[in-house]
């Protein structure tokens, strides 16, 4: 991929300060400023012994793409992808396909796997072998459609 930068993971416990607030900044720049949700995005299920943070710093130090993998799921899924996001000015250069492709490979292809898609990037996650998995629905006022990769077991 080109200009891929690396991929760092781990779990809150083992991030120090300087992660945890690269990722709160991102995460609030795209959820709460960029698409104007205000809504608590730092809850407990950061914190949780069980997710796992998968992010791209950028080049001042924050960071310029992230996800989180949590525990189970809906309909006895094992894990849930959420809080997907990239940095305006690097959409398009294949930084999110990569955290994707980093996290479910974490998560294994035995494991079965949910998340809420934003209805315009449902596309996205198909080419990860998610499908829909429900009927639309509004989060925040914005359209949102369950997903699942089912695993291999």
């Amino acid at each position: 991929m080109a200009g891929m930068r690396e991929i760092r993971q781990g779990a809150f416990a083992e991030l120090d300060g300087a992660a945890v607030f690269a990722l709160a900044r991102l995460r609030q720049a795209v959820f709460v400023v960029e698409q104007e949700c205000a809504y608590p995005d730092l809850d407990d299920c950061d914190t949780d012994p069980g997710t796992r943070h998968f992010w791209i710093g950028g080049e001042d130090g924050g960071a310029v793409a992230c996800l989180r993998v949590l525990r189970g799921g809906e309909g006895g899924a094992d894990w849930r992808i959420g809080r997907v996001c990239c940095l305006k000015e690097a959409r398009g250069t294949g930084l999110s396909a990569g955290l994707m492709a980093a996290a479910l490979e974490w998560t294994g292809p035995e494991a079965d796997v949910v998340l809420g898609a934003q209805t315009y990037a449902a596309g996205f996650y198909r080419r990860f072998g998610f499908v829909e998995d429900g009927e639309e629905y509004l989060e925040d006022g914005i359209a949102h459609v369950p997903m699942r990769r089912a695993g291999t077991r």
